[in-house]
């Protein structure tokens, strides 16, 4: 009986192995060497305050130089969170600047030609630098901080190096971003 479960893991194992190769060579070439880079807007976290500047972003994802679907880039991201008040008819405006940068490494699952999905992580850091102008009565700080997201998204390439990606999960200072994406 032993045998027989250790051939038919073999087996499914070894199966499973040639499929995998066969459809990444498939559609993995329009990853394949090359360098993509994304450009975009997002929604993110504004620390409870409404005004501000969105997150803006740029990744680089590189294609390694295995037979896997996988890419590690960079990204980098900035936000700012303001907060306006009067106190005794004086008027007060506090800002926190995120700037954001990290490493990612990303997983393709490129079913459909010209649209690539991918989920992965990235690990950075958040440079985050406080601007009270004169309050004096602040209990408010910079705070930075160590970057640790997950993330799902998909490119879908209109030209042979011009599309548009989609991203949701947390990578960055924000929880989605959108944009337009370049093949190089």
């Amino acid at each position: 009986m032993r045998k027989l479960i250790a051939i038919i893991i073999v087996a499914t194992v070894t199966g499973t192995a040639a499929f995998a190769q066969d459809w990444y060579k498939s559609y993995a070439p329009g990853i394949n060497q090359n360098i993509l880079i994304n450009a975009g807007i997002g929604f993110g976290p504004t620390g409870g305050y409404g005004n501000g500047v969105i997150p803006l972003s740029v990744s680089a994802d590189f294609k390694l130089p295995i037979d896997l679907p996988l890419t590690v880039g960079g990204i980098l991201t900035y936000s700012q969170w303001k907060y306006s008040f009067t106190v005794l008819s004086n008027n007060y405006d506090l800002k926190w600047n995120n700037i954001g940068f990290g490493v990612r490494v990303m997983y393709h699952f490129n079913f459909i030609e010209n649209f690539d999905v991918y989920t992965g992580i990235t690990l950075g850091y958040v440079i985050q630098t406080f601007d009270d102008s004169g309050y004096s009565g602040n209990n408010y700080d910079a705070n930075s901080f160590f970057l640790f997201g997950f993330n799902v998204g998909a490119r879908y390439f209109f030209t042979d190096n011009i599309g548009a990606y989609l991203e949701v999960g947390y990578s960055g200072l924000q929880f989605a971003s959108f944009g337009v994406t370049f093949k190089l």
